[in-house]
């Protein structure tokens, strides 16, 4: 694996030393720079390739929020990670946006060993530079217009609360990666993972919604022509019946405690066609007219044109976003052929594998479950 540079920012020149110290043993892996300011930080990467930014948010001149700015706008495939020592949802308000991970002052030595190894495994997931810098750069993904609708309707009522808002969440792919990026990945140093949406929009709260909602922006509908040119309510329809297959098949496996995840990971597994219709369209275009919408010729489509499917750009996107592995991959090996013929695979994959070539018609594949689709219809 090629080495990665990480570059840490913090006008506490004590703070700086320290992590020297405490990260002594990770350079065997990772090279790192420790610099006191953003003015800094910026003439640093002019000249190094610079994987990891870990910024401190209160500094003069330059604070963190500017800096993770500039580096989005213009080193978008940079992984932005906040340390902050004041940890309150004021400041996690502006910079959730912003940052893929937050870590909270003090951090220990397993919390960045932890993040380093979980960055260092998404080189396995998705090997192309010009698609790592889109993706650092997503703010947001598209929902579908009636979800969307109905969330806004509900989180200015007053009367609203935290199931009402999660039933609606968990019908749509976008917003519920999102609200789950938001607790997964960076949110109050939560020592286990999140894995339903009605844990993860009661850890936000209510006022955390409406803001991200209206004031932040993060939530978005898609467009008339993308639904039109790329039939998204389809889309949608196929990733609710997955992910709902998804759940009976991991019940019937005897794992219960799995199926909230199995029903995320059939939610999501299709998260890289939204990537690639909202941010690279034209070419998306070009795949829907020569292809059909389906998993074979599509997938071949995807690896010629971009050196990646949607299941291994998706996969890079949630991970990037603090997703629990077990998700992340069932979203990134939804597609592989090889497990027809696997002795053995994590209930959740197994779930969603089967789940998804059951819903496309490739029951042969899944004759150990064909019974679930007649009781699904």
């Amino acid at each position: 694996m090629t080495r990665k540079t990480i570059l840490f920012v913090d006008d506490e020149p004590d703070i700086l030393k320290g992590l020297r110290r405490m990260l002594y043993p990770l350079r065997a892996k990772w090279d790192m720079f420790f610099v006191e300011s953003g003015a800094e930080a910026l003439e640093i990467m002019r000249y190094n390739k610079i994987s990891v930014l870990i910024t401190d948010m209160r500094m003069p001149a330059m604070n963190g929020v500017q800096l993770l700015q500039t580096v989005r706008e213009h080193n978008p495939e940079i992984i932005r990670v906040m340390l902050t020592g004041q940890p309150d949802l004021e400041t996690y308000r502006e910079v959730v946006i912003l940052s893929h991970y937050f870590l909270w002052k003090p951090t220990k030595y397993e919390d960045f060993e932890a993040l380093f190894d979980r960055i260092g495994n998404l080189d396995a997931t998705l090997k192309n530079v010009k698609l790592e810098q889109f993706i650092g750069g997503i703010r947001s993904l598209p929902s579908l217009p009636v979800l969307f609708t109905r969330l806004t309707a509900l989180i200015e009522q007053d009367n609203t609360d935290c199931v009402k808002i999660a039933g609606v969440i968990e019908e749509d792919m976008a917003m519920a990666a999102q609200v789950l990026k938001l607790v997964n990945s960076s949110f109050l140093g939560l020592s286990r993972k999140i894995e339903t949406l009605e844990q993860a929009v009661a850890y936000l709260g209510l006022n955390m919604i409406r803001d991200l909602v209206l004031v932040q922006q993060m939530f978005s509908k898609c467009t008339r022509e993308e639904i039109r040119d790329f039939q998204l309510d389809q889309l949608w329809e196929h990733s609710f019946k997955v992910a709902t297959l998804a759940r009976k098949i991991a019940g019937a496996n005897n794992a219960p405690q799995l199926q909230d995840s199995a029903y995320l990971a059939g939610l999501l597994h299709d998260i890289g066609k939204l990537i690639l219709v909202r941010h690279i369209p034209d070419s998306y275009r070009k795949i829907k007219g020569n292809t059909e919408w389906s998993s074979g010729p599509c997938t071949k489509a995807e690896q010629e044109l971009h050196g990646a499917d949607h299941a291994s750009i998706g996969g890079y996107l949630i991970s990037l976003w603090g997703l629990p592995r077990s998700i992340t991959e069932a979203v990134t090996l939804h597609h592989t052929d090889f497990l027809a013929s696997a002795p053995r695979m994590s209930p959740v994959l197994e779930a969603v594998w089967h789940a998804n070539c059951l819903c496309h018609g490739n029951d042969t594949n899944s004759i150990k479950y064909k019974e679930f689709v007649m009781k699904y219809n």
